[in-house]
């Protein structure tokens, strides 16, 4: 190999090194959480608990970034403050699991069973909630931007002040949800239900809202701006003149 060839290649290996995320978990931390289900603060870096019975685990402040979760049972487990970013929890059970300030950034949640799940003030950045059951989840103040919530069912969820701001619901069913002062910029609803959804002082300026159920939806004050409402059932939804002047509808 050449003198410059040799150069080229030892370049190209350390900005794989540098560029590679380092998922060196801890094996000790790994062992204490399946024997214990106790792990606060622990280096999880991705670590394979596929199909883990984690109930009630302890995992607060817990670096789980790129870990393998699919399909783990963590009903009522505490996961405030974990790191999750880029975490596959695929099909996890989550059903009253605390995430409260955890960072769900880049995370697959398709599937997932969150029902009754407090995720307040998480960053969910570009996640994948598609297929997930929401119901009666709190999602109050997250941050979930640009985020696929296509299929997804979510009764009675709560979004309150939530940023949504360019997130996807194609077919979602999020039935009497609560998104008051949530911000829905260039939000995607496709024949999405929000009957009897609460959107009030929400902002869907430039939303796309089209074939989809707004039947009893609640929009007072809400900004309408440059929405596209095509298609779409509002028999007795109540908002205000000023909030649907500038949406458009067909």
């Amino acid at each position: 190999m050449s003198k410059n060839k040799w150069k080229i290649a030892a370049l190209l290996a350390l900005s794989c090194l540098v560029m590679s995320p380092v998922l060196a978990f801890d094996a000790g931390d790994v062992a204490r959480l399946v024997e214990t289900r106790s792990c606060p603060g622990g280096d999880l870096r991705g670590a394979t608990l596929k199909n883990k019975d984690l109930t009630g685990a302890d995992l607060t402040g817990a670096d789980l970034s790129y870990a393998d979760l699919s399909g783990a049972v963590l009903e009522g487990a505490d996961l405030s403050k974990a790191n999750l970013q880029k975490a596959n929890l695929r099909k996890a059970y989550l059903v009253k699991a605390k995430l409260d300030g955890a960072d769900l950034t880049h995370a697959n949640l398709s599937y997932a069973v969150l029902n009754r799940g407090s995720l307040i003030g998480v960053t969910a950045y570009r996640t994948s909630f598609a297929h997930a059951s929401l119901t009666f989840a709190n999602l109050y103040t997250a941050d979930l931007r640009e985020s696929n919530f296509d299929y997804a069912s979510g009764a009675m969820a709560n979004f309150y002040s939530a940023n949504l701001a360019r997130s996807w619901f194609f077919r979602s069913n999020f039935m009497s949800a609560n998104f008051t002062s949530a911000n829905l910029y260039d939000a995607r609803f496709r024949r999405a239900n929000l009957s009897e959804a609460l959107l009030r002082s929400a902002n869907l300026t430039s939303a796309t809202v089209v074939g989809s159920n707004l039947t009893k939806a609640e929009l007072t004050s809400a900004n309408l701006d440059d929405a596209n409402l095509a298609g779409t059932d509002m028999e007795d939804a109540k908002f205000t003149a000023e909030s649907i002047r500038e949406a458009y509808k067909k």
